[in-house]
């Protein structure tokens, strides 16, 4: 009986450090009460998972694996493309997850237009990103929006504002 107790609090012990509540344990007798605080095993390091992932390198894996890079969007991932220069119209379209096709966001791109493929980086608030493709010389102009969910990076919305 005691073994079995033994048991149950270093179950519940190992549980309330990952959870960080408070467990109650109970016997006939006693109340024996765990409280996160008390705990010194548990660390105050952040897990891999918690820590904020760096833009730069999920770019090089989302460049370099397919199946991290569908991994990382978030379906239905939205499309907007530029329909009417002049008044400013977009046509929206949401792309499923059996319909995506590889993003190649690498420099230098292979080279279907004629004209240089300039790549811009820049955040633009602590949990966007954008990525801005540009061929000098044609008007391609595509935008790749980035979002940080759970402190990983996803592709979330990709604006073609092509001319």
């Amino acid at each position: 009986m005691n073994n079995l107790l033994l048991a149950i609090c270093c179950v519940l012990l190992t549980v309330s450090c990952r959870e960080k509540t408070k467990v109650n344990i109970h016997d006939k007798n006693d109340a024996v009460v765990f409280d996160s605080q008390t705990i010194t095993q548990c660390k105050d390091e952040a897990t891999p998972s918690e820590r904020k992932e760096a833009f730069d390198e999920f770019l090089n894996q989302f460049n370099k694996d397919f199946k991290f890079q569908k991994n990382r969007v978030l379906f239905p991932l939205r499309s907007t493309t530029l329909s009417n220069y002049e008044t400013d119209v977009y046509d929206t379209v949401f792309i499923q997850s059996a319909k995506y096709q590889k993003q190649e966001l690498t420099y230098p791109k292979s080279n279907l237009v004629e004209g240089e493929v300039i790549l811009k980086s820049e955040p633009i608030s602590g949990s966007q990103h954008q990525i801005t493709m540009l061929v000098e010389d044609t008007g391609i102009r595509i935008e790749f929006i980035f979002l940080l969910k759970e402190n990983r990076w996803y592709l979330c919305e990709i604006r073609n504002q092509s001319t």
